[in-house]
């Protein structure tokens, strides 16, 4: 079970937002006083812009406040709450911390720090966030129950375990207490513990989702399949669009000789949520298990699309492509899971019978020797062959190539749609992912020399870039960047530059400080990217 939706957030995290703007127009004060209530009036419309969903606008509000005056705490918060809205977790926590700096004693900062934490898997950190807001608000449930669960996280399960001990003691009469404690059993593979824990929450609420969830899951393990059925019919009463308990009663269902019914389950998951990972990987066995293989490759194209490291799922595709005559390509994959996996003899039968069947009898021939050799060598007892080094992980100059940025991007069938305008202008943006040739009136600062130098650099870059020459575009960018710390073009080439060569951590700060500087495109970079780091 993602565990992740059980993350309560703190309604007063918001609060802020919630006041009422007052403009005020005072055009007769002298300049000193002037100064300092154009600083409120653009706090107030920075919030208000906040407020409404246009979260770039009010980076831009905040922009201009922390530029006047940085010694605040409060614009550099609210701009962390706005990046965390665009998913950019890496800037939010990276402007939560300044906030803590400039005030500790502001518990809200250590919350949504806490959050991003999650959202980044930086879970030890984000613990020890919970942990200090905690002691601003220990009658506070929910920051408890995100504490125990980034313990959880981070393999603290005795502590964890013990803190749910204090928690029920405190509060033995919430179902989320009894709830976290058999997580906490979960973790340690006591399922009989678990259910004792899960049963008493769902005495003292019968509907609380969650909790018939983790129910379900226990029940899959028992193999009681028809139980399992019984309990994820309850929770999709409770919560009809959650897509997780679908495909858990799907995985029921099939178990039960319910082919139907768990291909109703998997499509609807999908149908709720199409980045469902599970829901894929499932209705593509369910596809192959029934002989519908070119719908099959579909879902696992899509899984590796998702992680192209999951050798069982590039396996599986191999499998269906040498049964559908996509001899090539399941070459291919085999080829693939051989590399990552140079023992798995299996492998190396499959494909010879793919190369056989496009006529290649000197490479079936080469496999099926190989597959020989191994057989005896295991049986009697000596090495046949040197044992191959898997690949590393290191791109080759040749694969950066400029076709490869639209990898970077979300497709468009994949993008998230929000009702609401403002965030419109943003999250459903269809942004390519390309490298900037010119330069917008946004980074063009002050000084003459260094802009003219840095522009000369920037330019130079994307010419390196184009040739292949990546390293070098990088480190021309490096120093442009140096000249003209707001180049807010050079920031978002870099960090494009840097997801080419893998280096991922340092290119999300990047395209996080190109949207902070208003290349609002590389938000949505920055979201199909973390995913893939998460």
């Amino acid at each position: 079970m993602n565990r992740q939706n059980q993350i309560l957030s703190n309604p007063r995290l918001h609060a802020i937002r919630n006041a009422v703007v007052v403009v005020l127009c005072l055009f007769s004060l002298a300049s000193p006083i002037k100064a300092q209530l154009n600083t409120t009036h653009l706090m107030n419309v920075a919030r208000n812009a906040l407020y409404f969903d246009d979260y770039v606008l009010s980076i831009q509000y905040f922009n201009m406040i922390i530029t006047a005056k940085p010694h605040l705490y409060e614009p550099w918060f609210l701009r962390g709450e706005a990046k965390f809205f665009l998913e950019d977790y890496s800037g939010c926590e990276k402007d939560c911390s300044v906030a803590i700096d400039r005030n500790p004693f502001y518990p809200n900062s250590y919350e949504l720090r806490g959050l991003a934490r999650i959202n980044l898997h930086r879970y030890d950190e984000a613990a020890e966030d919970y942990y200090k807001v905690i002691e601003f608000r220990p009658d506070n449930r929910s920051l408890w129950h995100n504490y125990v669960y980034c313990l959880i996280e981070s393999k603290e399960i005795e502590k964890a375990d013990s803190i749910c001990d204090i928690l029920i003691k405190k509060w033995s009469g919430h179902a989320d207490t009894y709830q976290m404690k058999a997580q906490v059993a979960l973790e340690m593979n006591d399922t009989a513990k678990a259910e004792t824990y899960i049963d008493e929450a769902l005495k003292i609420n019968k509907y609380d989702f969650n909790s018939l969830f983790i129910k379900g899951g226990i029940l899959l393990s028992h193999q009681s399949f028809a139980d399992a059925e019984a309990i994820y019919d309850r929770a999709i009463t409770v919560n009809p669009k959650n897509s997780g308990a679908y495909v858990n009663r799907g995985l029921s269902r099939y178990h039960q000789d319910n082919l139907r019914g768990a291909m109703n389950d998997y499509d609807y998951a999908l149908e709720i949520d199409p980045r469902n990972f599970s829901g894929h990987y499932n209705r593509g066995l369910l596809l192959a298990y029934v002989g519908e293989d070119n719908k099959a490759i579909e879902d696992f194209d899509f899984i590796i699309r998702i992680d192209p490291n999951d050798m069982m799922a590039i396996f599986n595709r191999g499998e269906l492509l040498l049964q559908t005559g996509r001899y090539k390509e399941a070459i291919r994959d085999y080829t693939t899971v051989i590399d990552e996996y140079p023992e798995f003899l299996y492998g190396y039968q499959q494909r010879a019978v793919a190369k056989r069947k496009m006529g290649d009898a000197k490479g079936a021939n080469k496999d099926e020797m190989y597959v020989i050799q191994e057989q005896f060598a295991h049986k009697y007892g000596y090495v046949a062959h040197k044992k191959k080094k898997k690949p590393t992980e290191t791109r080759k100059q040749s694969d950066n190539k400029i076709e490869d940025y639209d990898k970077l991007v979300e497709d468009e069938s994949e993008t998230r749609v929000y009702d609401n305008p403002y965030r419109g202008k943003v999250q459903n943006r269809n942004v390519e992912a390309t490298l900037l040739s010119t330069i917008g009136e946004s980074s063009r600062t002050f000084n003459e020399f260094h802009d003219t130098h840095a522009t000369t650099l920037f330019n130079e870059a994307y010419n390196d870039a184009q040739t292949g020459n990546v390293q070098n575009a990088i480190d021309k960018l490096t120093k442009a960047i140096e000249l003209n710390d707001t180049f807010a073009e050079a920031y978002y080439n870099r960090g494009l530059l840097r997801l080419l060569i893998n280096e991922n951590t340092l290119a999300i700060q990047d395209l996080s400080k190109a949207g902070e500087l208003g290349i609002v495109g590389a938000y949505n970079i920055i979201k199909k990217n973390q995913k893939k780091m998460n």
